[in-house]
């Protein structure tokens, strides 16, 4: 008997690891599938090109980090969400490996590890062992369809690759925040957890704040509510001061994330477009989505969606209450979404989407064990004990096996998408290389995500038009080539932005205009069309109006003229006046690679003072020499640069130059995680 008993406990002290271990296990199984090539969300062709970019700087010292593919430039990492690149990027120049393999283990990694991450987060607010297995079980398992969603909906259906690292990461932030908070013990690890999750994604860093903060309003009440019926509710300032630490800390050390916006926000592009319902989702569909179980069990039976109001009716677990008041705030920032848009619109209430299902996941999963163990406790017979445990195996099963198909069917790759192209791709890559340089455009038929930056992972071609990730966000330009993203300004974006070659469908080529056919598949054309290179004489004629809005108004009445086409500039405000037509030639241009000098060189001859405008994106940290001596860096219409000359022959040169402030401000990561480890060493109340 003491052998069988024996036998039930070290079952019941291993079993959660053992279940962990086999969980895990069951998602490499549902994502090895990425390996196969590129995968699908059109973001993550976006971050394998970053990352490719990344990965060859870091490969030669240069951490300036410019990035010339995607609309007209923009600076790699400059204002956030850089750590889950790095790490493949670092990977890939540590190795010398292919980056495609490295970005694809980026992809994996957070959506294997989000089971072990919520196991731990939960086990660290108290949770049993069985209980902390339920939350990550449904973590993994839980399904929305929503492309805002967090692991495989954000990461497959629409490429939300750094969201998948932030939200992986999130539940071990939430747990360390409670833990300090309701302890004063693990500042540190409260700390480095949240500066990871905001500089992985910053809005994943917003929802951590909420979360923590409605929380700890939840507790407070509780509390309040304790003390009014004499029973010990703590002291509620102790959790306050723990809790203004915790946000100064947080806010300290992911100074690298939101300094240089402040400071070099002129370069920002902020977001003129927004995808639709980014905004949020407003009440009524919020409520349809809950109501109908789409946040959790899409395309399965409700289960999950089931046991939420289960758990919240019949569980009293002290880690829920916190869950709770996340879930609250995040629905009513979904709810009020709409309300909340800016001119820039910095605040897309949509992603507390993937958040929101974090914290219902470990709700209801743990909250299902915690209600499971209730039942056996209570329940003494062996048929009653008989049929809990049929219910929790049914569900367990329902949720594994709909789960992991539809989780594992989400996993595609370009090979599987005939709207990609890919084999047609590989046998252009050859051509792309060879022409001359300039820009991409991916056009009408030939606009899927690949055929748009996989040119420049393989071939080193740097890609025109990028509708989402860091480009967007980074570069002022985007405003601009969002303008002139029908096919049939592919001549204007050539001439305007240096363009030349065009990527599109064959029977849709003559969309394009006259061009010459450098290359053709079945189904795709290559043509290249006139374009007056990186650098060349243009003539400034006028001033943009001051002030951002006004000025880009402005600039994209410009853009709408003639006068884009014949290089006759407007200048923005504090940039100089008008100047004299062009007298002058552009003898050579080129991009350098990381490492090798300059960023920008050409070499121009001027039979007068003349303008030459450098067809890259603007941005403040830019500096500009003429023969070795340092020049004025000019801002032209649409948003590229410009530097004059006087007569004669000189070399032009220009370096995107990082300042140090930038770097350093990086380290404030690791010296915020040790204040809080050493406030918590000290049990600082």
């Amino acid at each position: 008997m003491r052998a069988s008993d024996d036998a039930r406990r070290r079952w019941l002290e291993r079993g959660p690891l053992l279940g962990l271990a086999a969980l895990t296990a069951l998602c490499g199984w549902i994502y090895a599938g990425v390996f196969r090539g590129e995968p699908v969300g059109d973001d993550n062709t976006f971050h394998l090109a970053e990352v490719a970019r990344l990965a060859e700087c870091l490969a030669h010292g240069d951490l300036d980090l410019w990035n010339p593919s995607g609309n007209l430039g923009f600076a790699d990492g400059y204002y956030y969400q850089v750590v889950a690149q790095l790490v493949p990027a670092l990977a890939a120049a540590a190795t010398g490996g292919h980056v495609l393999f490295w970005f694809q283990v980026g992809v994996v990694l957070p959506l294997v590890l989000a089971p072990a991450a919520a196991y731990r987060a939960l086990r660290l607010v108290g949770a049993t062992g069985w209980q902390a297995l339920g939350g990550a079980t449904a973590l993994a398992m839980c399904v929305s369809g929503s492309q805002w969603g967090h692991g495989a909906d954000g990461v497959f259906l629409v490429g939300l690759y750094t969201q998948a690292w932030a939200l992986a990461a999130l539940p071990l932030a939430l747990a360390w925040s409670a833990r300090w908070l309701d302890t004063g013990r693990g500042g540190g690890a409260a700390v480095a957890w949240g500066i990871f999750v905001g500089l992985c994604h910053p809005f994943a860093g917003i929802a951590l704040g909420v979360a923590v903060a409605a929380g700890e309003l939840a507790r407070q009440a509780m509390a309040r509510v304790a003390r009014a019926r004499g029973r010990d509710g703590g002291r509620p300032w102790v959790a306050v001061r723990r809790l203004a630490w915790l946000g100064g800390l947080l806010l300290a050390g992911s100074a690298c994330g939101w300094v240089p916006v402040l400071v070099d926000y002129d370069g920002f592009g902020g977001f003129p477009h927004r995808v639709a319902g980014e905004a949020g989702t407003g009440l009524i569909p919020l409520v349809d989505v809950l109501s109908r179980g789409r946040i959790l069990d899409e395309a399965r039976p409700p289960v999950l969606t089931f046991l939420l109001p289960l758990v919240l009716l019949l569980v009293r677990a002290p880690w829920l209450p916190r869950l709770w008041a996340a879930a609250a705030a995040y629905a009513l920032f979904l709810a009020i979404g709409p309300a909340l848009v800016t001119p820039d619109d910095l605040f897309p209430a949509v992603r507390f989407f993937g958040a929101l299902q974090v914290v219902l996941a470990l709700a209801a999963g743990a909250g299902a064990v915690a209600l499971v163990e209730l039942a056996w406790r209570r329940l003494t017979a062996a048929a009653a004990r008989g049929a809990v445990a049929g219910v929790a195996a049914v569900a367990i099963a329902v949720v594994l096996a709909f789960g992991a198909g539809r989780l594992r069917a989400r996993v595609r790759v370009a090979d599987d998408e005939p709207v990609a192209h890919r084999r047609e791709l590989e046998a252009l890559l050859p051509a792309i290389a060879a022409a001359p340089p300039g820009r991409e455009q991916a056009r009408a038929g030939a606009d899927a995500h690949w055929l748009n930056l996989l040119p420049y992972v393989y071939a080193g071609r740097p890609a025109l038009l990028q509708m989402g990730g860091a480009a967007l966000q980074s570069s002022p330009s985007y405003v601009f080539l969002w303008e002139l993203r029908d096919t049939r300004w592919s001549a204007k974006a050539a001439r305007i932005f240096d363009a030349p070659l065009v990527l599109v469908a064959r029977d849709r080529a003559r969309l394009v205009g006259a061009g010459r056919v450098v290359a053709e598949t079945e189904q795709l054309s290559l043509i290249a069309l006139p374009a007056p290179g990186l650098v060349s004489p243009a003539q400034i004629v006028g001033t943009l109006p001051p002030g951002r809005a006004a000025a880009r108004a402005a600039a994209l009445r410009w853009l709408a003229s003639d006068e884009s086409l014949v290089d006759r500039l407007l200048a923005y405000d504090g940039h100089g006046g008008a100047g004299p037509p062009p007298a002058g030639r552009v003898t050579s241009a080129a991009r350098r690679p990381p490492g090798a000098g300059p960023d920008l060189v050409a070499s121009v001859e001027a039979e007068a003072p003349t303008t030459f405008v450098v067809r890259e994106s603007w941005h403040p940290r830019w500096y500009a020499t003429i023969d070795g001596a340092p020049a004025p860096v000019r801002r032209v219409t649409p948003d590229m640069m410009a530097v004059d000359v006087a007569a004669g022959a000189h070399a032009i040169a220009l370096e995107f130059d990082r300042p140090w402030w930038a770097l350093a401000l990086w380290l404030l990561w690791p010296a915020a995680a040790l204040v809080g480890w050493r406030l918590g060493r000290r049990g600082c109340p």
